[in-house]
């Protein structure tokens, strides 16, 4: 079985494709390692918060991606 790997080939495309990069590069131990701090925001530690603010960054980019049609 051949592997493919294929390019985006239109600007939005490619704005799909940074974006996700760019959500995946704030889930990296980097900045990960800001945020792993003794702080409790609304009840919550620091961590927990940033990792709910990923996953509401994951949803919308999504539906961002779905919207302009950057999919294809």
């Amino acid at each position: 079985m051949k592997a493919t790997f294929k390019l985006p080939k239109t600007k939005k495309g490619w704005f799909s494709v940074c974006l996700v990069a760019f959500v995946i590069a704030l889930g990296s131990w980097p900045i990960i390692h800001l945020f792993n701090k003794e702080i409790i925001v609304l009840g919550m530690p620091l961590m927990m918060l940033w990792s709910i603010v990923l996953i509401f960054l994951t949803t919308f980019s999504m539906i961002l991606i779905d919207k302009i049609g950057g999919a294809d």
